[in-house]
């Protein structure tokens, strides 16, 4: 009884701490425990609607849209030198209804916090930076650099919406999906090795370039080379990184992601990635997936704030059997508005994915329509 009065007792002031960022500092104050700490709040909520078909059955979902969790973020700051910067990230994210992870069996998904990052880090100027805590390792994001300002519609993570989703073959029964081939199963963009309790150092830039290496629990390593630069007033990223998820996996992988944007609006994104299995199964192929995607964005189209528009294009092979000829393809369309005055974003999405493979097995396409708002605060 009493673990649940604590958990009650998070959960209401949490809350509070949420309703307080949104309404203004006056709400909650938010206050550090030492006045040598600078403290800031802040977070977002990220909620949709989304409309799925897989070809049997079709369904509406009330989803929090995992392309950018819905979460809340603390973080502390200490200026201990006049070189060296310390600080410490806490970080939670709340999900109902996941929208990678709600299927046609499962509707509701009860939400509850998650621990995102807990670390503490050490800043110094020309030596680079140390982190220590469960945070991003090194490779995290090294396959969604996106420069659209459409990646909160769609991206490379494309089972981020309807992951969850089973494929059908009406051919072999109309009332059987494949358990074992859901969106999340075969569309995989190999992201690097995402958030873990670890030791990471990355160094200052040097013409645009940082090198960021990282050891992490269950012997996982990693290292990533990124670039950020301007040239001719265009803008242009990108991340290559190469992993070794450690004891659980029996595989490294290599992948990366590059994406630049004209000064007139233009921007062309790119991402591929692949995997060296250790253990190959006999006639198999290594996973790989290769993705791109064209977008405009339009400062003055409207006068609420800057308008995003995108298409893209995946093909995804091999990721869950690699004995099977496993090719999933898919397509998509992206909008995004920003509400500057009101620090919202309003984003629609269209999503089709289609599997094949080499057994003749003819299975379902699923397609997805989502629409949703992003309040950040």
């Amino acid at each position: 009884m009493k673990e649940i009065q604590v958990k009650s007792t998070i959960s209401v002031l949490t809350g509070a701490m949420l309703l307080g960022a949104v309404t203004g500092a006056s709400a909650l104050e938010i206050q550090s425990g030492s006045d040598k700490v600078e403290l800031t709040l802040k977070g977002h909520i990220n909620r949709a609607v989304m409309f799925v078909d897989d070809g049997h059955d079709t369904k509406t979902f009330h989803v929090d849209n995992t392309n950018s969790e819905s979460r809340l973020t603390l973080l502390g700051k200490v200026k201990a030198t006049e070189k060296l910067d310390v600080g410490g990230t806490f970080e939670v994210q709340w999900q109902a209804n996941p929208s990678d992870k709600v299927s046609m069996k499962e509707e509701t998904i009860a939400g509850e916090f998650k621990e995102r990052v807990m670390e503490v880090w050490f800043d110094t100027k020309g030596v680079g930076k140390f982190s220590l805590g469960r945070g991003n390792m090194a490779s995290n994001d090294s396959s969604e650099v996106d420069l659209s300002g459409t990646d909160l519609a769609g991206n490379s993570g494309v089972a981020d919406l309807g992951g969850g989703f089973e494929f059908y073959n009406p051919d072999a029964d109309p009332e059987a999906a494949d358990s074992s081939l859901t969106v999340s199963n075969v569309f995989d963009q190999m992201d690097g090795l995402s958030r873990r309790n670890r030791v990471r150092y990355d160094t200052p830039k040097f013409a645009g370039f940082s090198l960021g290496v990282s050891a992490g629990e269950k012997e996982m390593v990693d290292a990533a080379l990124t670039y950020s630069g301007e040239f001719a007033g265009a803008t242009f990223q990108a991340a290559l990184a190469w992993s070794d998820p450690g004891e659980d996996k029996d595989y490294n992988q290599i992948n990366g992601s590059a994406s630049l944007l004209l000064p007139i609006g233009l921007n062309f994104t790119a991402a591929a990635g692949s995997r060296d299995l250790d253990n190959m199964p006999a006639g198999g192929d290594d996973p790989v997936f290769t993705y791109g995607k064209i977008g405009w964005k339009f400062d003055q189209l409207l006068p609420c704030g800057s308008t995003a528009i995108s298409v893209d294009y995946g093909v995804y092979e091999n990721i869950k059997h690699q004995d099977m000829g496993e090719k999933g393809t898919a397509y998509g369309l992206q909008l995004v508005q920003k509400l500057s005055d009101w620090n919202t974003e309003l984003f629609a999405a269209y999503r089709n994915v289609e599997l094949a493979d080499d057994t003749n097995a003819s299975y379902d396409d699923i397609s997805l329509v989502m629409l949703g708002a992003r309040l950040k605060f």
